[in-house]
């Protein structure tokens, strides 16, 4: 949650510096670039088709015990 949360932020900054200078050269009116750098960030932070943040399947995370090999005592043959 943490990344998204950062990727959010970092694409709403980003996006918004950018419109600003679209803004400056051309004579926008500064709202759209926040609407844009908010709808982005937005898409990129909640992410609704799932293609950016994909979930992790229990198969995907390899655990350290099942690559460990096992190793047991040596039993005397008495």
């Amino acid at each position: 949650m943490v990344k998204r949360v950062a990727s959010a932020s970092l694409w709403f900054i980003s996006v918004g510096a950018a419109f600003e200078y679209v803004t400056l050269m051309t004579g926008l009116h500064p709202v759209v670039g926040f609407v844009v750098a908010a709808s982005v960030s937005a898409f990129f932070g909640l992410d609704p088709l799932h293609l950016i943040w994909t979930k992790r399947t229990a198969s995907a995370t390899p655990s350290l015990r099942a690559s460990t090999p096992v190793r047991r005592p040596i039993q005397s043959q008495t």
